[in-house]
């Protein structure tokens, strides 16, 4: 962008607070405008987070209307906040507001209840701008609309009186600012229209992410993100009625906005989609009036649970995406094919405009909109039976997913004693009438029953032949977890469970006569990584053995008790207090003894995990987060780019991520040779089919769909059967069985209760290994392969089955560990994620 001058420099405080003293409110006078205060009128230049951030707080500080609230932190330190505006007498009475609204999510509320709220109190709208960085008009619009709200302008006159308004004007400051930064860095003096100037091309990462670039607008339903987090913790005190994510999509499209596209998963009740057309309507009204291009019900659907349209319409808001040309590609001005030219002023006006029209229908049938949101929580898991989440013998597993399950704010109990229920299995896990104490229910019927319905189920009805995101996603095949369906009121002697503590454990450990056992699997491996990396001493024991009449499995981890200085201390610190359990002897019951030479020593190894262009970057930011933030294993970022010119002997462990061919063009030579020396790679999906040619492993490619076989037929066949044809092809997001090889090393405390040779995948891909003598396979898709949930075509499931999902290959004194697909997908799919730690950390 052009260098500012003196007056578009952010002001001081003192500035701000003098503008809001010339300019007081109401009666008084005006809040200062965005230009006041930031020294250039809006859409002119990008508006750095700090510059939303201090406008932000100079309309609270004027304006008896805005009230300023912090919420919490990003990685890098920036504040998220929420601008909560309303009438003085309804920010005054916020938390008797709030209290009334609360009632509305139980589904016992009666609707006479019901109607006098509606009729009383004010509804709740909440706007999110900005959660992918590099879209950035909409933070540029958030100002706008908070202004237009505090000095009640024309377009919103009076809504106020109905509405209680939630802006969060930047819900991804780290990535805001890493694409407003480099924008700025490489802009000439006037803006440049043609696409192909360099400003027009944002380079690896982009700002579109967060700083772990997590994609934030697809983790509302896992919540591994701080911003995320932050975020779900406020939900339920706001409980809004209308949630609108403003976005951006490519620069040559025009604006869209709901109603929604098909599929839309069916458990909505008809509220929600009946008010999407209300509200798509009252859009057209105000672009209509302008002569403003839009769309409405293509492209953007309401299936996938993890969206801010989809995961606040399970919650009983109306939640909508809003989408204006532009993205990370716009710049300040860009030349569309149109030979239109398209300006960050255009799109931040068509925002506003789209937010201005959406508080006038919600402010219009506030009354209405209220009534139907108590409706359809009253409706919510009515007839729906409840769901049993059993512990095995792996409990950290279930404990896990009620973690999960309370951080969405959805309600569970545990039993307190054992119980018969008659109950249906989910498929793949085995039929029981009888539960254990300690089994947790989860109710259907409840504030968050549909949330909790949609994230439990086996599968969700794909009523489509094409979703936007992946088509499967049930939570308990996610980590590994026995489910069940049973009636409404099963059993007794329910216990409410609290919400997680988050952070390390801090369980101290028991005292350790000749050491301590730890049983395997995804619950031990940041722990055991924290003990390593602090100088414990650590081995695994490769066999099933029992000691002190318990069975422990293969992958086991001992800790001596000798030569581990002030080991007791270094397990509490790591979070192994309540996973380590006391030994007496190193001698087994059965199996092998804790001295055998099958008890094998675990060394740190020391990782590089390959990011740059040519690399997905969730797919990096993936492995960034889960090493750093829930391993503790240190690891260096390397460029792919340089990597044949890096000192790769510096390195055990190489990792690859989700990246295309390019990623190790011309480093071909110089990774064979670091492998044959000792090294190992450990790649994943889309890398691993390119790791897979260096390691001269056979893939499996998609086939031609056999009703695309027979001649020219399957060209002459029309776009829309040719396009069902591609999809077909395709492998959206499908959970699959897997079978395990138990004995090898890579498997270790992956497998299922009682089943070590069993766990599940979610599948997004093509990619398959071909078996072969000189591989080894850890996993695989069984024969006669049959799909557990979601959309996969009969050709996919033959062609994968026999596949093998990991494998590992020796090249001379190193290896290479391949997994068809990511096994940190988004974070949320836990019952892989031993395999990948057991491939860092063991080797094959």
């Amino acid at each position: 962008m052009p260098r500012l001058s003196s007056r578009a420099r952010l002001l001081p405080a003192a500035v701000v607070a003098a503008l809001a003293a010339a300019h007081p409110l109401g009666a008084q006078g005006t809040p200062p405008s965005p230009e006041q205060v930031l020294g250039y009128p809006l859409g002119e230049h990008f508006t750095p987070y700090a510059g939303v951030q201090r406008y932000s707080q100079a309309l609270a500080e004027a304006s008896p209307l805005v009230d300023y609230r912090p919420y919490g932190r990003t990685p890098e330190g920036r504040e998220l906040f929420q601008l909560v505006i309303a009438s003085p007498r309804n920010l005054q009475n916020l938390p008797a507001i709030l209290a009334a609204n609360a009632e509305l999510t139980r589904p016992e509320t009666s609707a006479e209840r019901a109607r006098q709220v509606a009729a009383s109190n004010p509804a709740v709208v909440y706007f999110s701008y900005g959660v992918h960085g590099n879209e950035s008009s909409s933070s540029e619009a958030a100002l706008w609309t908070a202004w237009d709200l505090a000095r009640d302008a024309a377009e919103v006159r009076g809504v106020l009186d109905s509405l209680i308004v939630i802006i969060d004007p930047v819900t991804n400051p780290d990535g805001r600012d890493r694409y407003v930064n480099w924008f700025q860095s490489v802009v000439g003096a006037a803006p440049n229209v043609n696409p192909q100037a360099r400003e027009h091309r944002e380079p690896w990462p982009g700002g579109r992410f967060n700083h772990y670039l997590f994609d934030l607008n697809r983790d509302w339903s896992w919540a591994t993100q701080p911003e995320t987090k932050a975020r779900l913790a406020t939900w339920w005190q706001w409980n809004p009625q209308v949630h609108v994510d403003f976005h951006e999509m490519f620069y040559n499209s025009s604006y869209f906005f709901f109603p929604a596209a098909a599929p839309i998963n069916p458990i909505y009740p008809e509220h929600i989609l009946a008010w999407g057309r209300r509200f798509g309507q009252g859009n057209a009204r105000a672009f209509d009036a302008q002569g403003w291009a839009y769309y409405s019900g293509e492209a953007f659907d309401l299936f996938y649970p993890g969206y801010g349209d989809s995961w606040p319409s399970l919650t009983g808001a109306v939640g909508m995406t809003y989408e204006q040309a532009g993205h990370g590609a716009a710049g300040l001005a860009i030349q569309q094919e149109s030979g239109d030219t398209l300006t960050l002023h255009d799109r931040a006006m068509h925002h506003r405009t789209s937010g201005q029209a959406t508080l006038r229908t919600a402010a219009f049938g506030k009354t209405a909109l209220l009534t139907d949101f108590a409706q359809g929580q009253r409706s919510a898991g009515q007839g729906e039976a409840d769901f049993l989440l059993v512990p095995g013998d792996d409990p950290t597993r279930v404990e896990a997913l009620v973690a999960h399950l309370r951080r969405q704010g959805i309600e569970v109990e545990r039993a307190s004693s054992g119980f018969g229920a008659r109950a249906t299995a989910y498929p793949s896990f085995p039929s029981r009438g009888q539960f254990p104490a300690g089994t947790y229910r989860v109710r259907a019927r409840q504030p968050r029953g549909r949330l909790a319905v949609t994230l439990l189920q086996p599968e969700t009805e794909l009523k489509a032949e094409y979703s936007y995101d992946v088509s499967a996603w049930s939570l308990p095949y996610a980590y590994g977890v026995a489910a069940y369906r049973a009636g409404a009121g099963t059993g007794s002697g329910w216990t409410p469970v609290p919400a997680p503590a988050e952070g390390v454990s801090t369980v101290r450990a028991q005292p350790g006569g000749y050491g301590w056992l730890v049983a395997p699997g995804g619950a031990a491996g940041g722990p055991v990584i924290r003990f390593l990396a602090a100088g414990g001493r650590a081995s695994v024991v490769t066999r099933e053995s029992t000691f002190g009449g318990r069975r422990w499995p293969a992958g086991t981890w001992f800790i001596p008790a000798r030569a581990n200085d002030t080991v007791q201390a270094r397990l509490t610190q790591a979070g192994l207090g309540g996973l380590a359990v006391p030994v007496a002897s190193g001698m087994a019951e059965s199996g092998i003894d804790l001295g055998s030479e099958n008890v094998a020593r675990a060394k740190l190894p020391r990782v590089a995990v390959i990011g740059g262009e040519g690399v997905a970057a969730t797919s990096f930011g993936g492995h960034w987060f889960y090493l750093e933030q829930e391993l503790g294993l240190p690891f260096d970022a390397v460029q792919a780019q340089e990597l044949s010119s890096l000192d790769l002997s510096s390195y055990d462990v190489l990792v690859l991520p989700e990246a295309s061919p390019r990623a190790l063009r011309g480093a071909e030579d110089a990774l064979k040779a670091w492998i044959r020396r000792g090294g190992r790679l450990v790649a994943v999906g889309e890398g691993a089919a390119v790791a897979a040619g260096l390691a001269e492993i056979k893939t499996r490619e998609a086939g031609t769909p056999d009703s695309a076989r027979g001649g020219p037929s399957r060209y002459l066949a029309g776009r829309e059967e040719r396009q069902r044809q591609e999809w077909r092809q395709e492998v959206p997001g499908t959970i699959l069985p897997l079978r395990l090889d138990p004995a090898h090393p890579l498997a270790f405390g992956a497998g299922l209760d009682g089943r070590p040779d069993e766990t599940f995948a979610l599948h997004t891909g093509s990619l398959v290994f071909e078996p072969a003598e000189d591989v080894e396979t850890v996993a695989y898709f069984p024969e006669r392969l049959t799909r557990i949930s979601g959309v996969i075509s009969p050709e996919n499931l033959r062609r994968l089955q026999q596949g093998s999902w990991v494998v590992s290959k020796r090249m001379g004194n190193g290896s290479v560990v391949l997994f068809a697909d990511d096994p940190l997908f988004r974070l949320f799919w836990r019952a892989t994620n031993p395999i990948y730690v057991n491939a860092i950390l063991l080797g094959p």
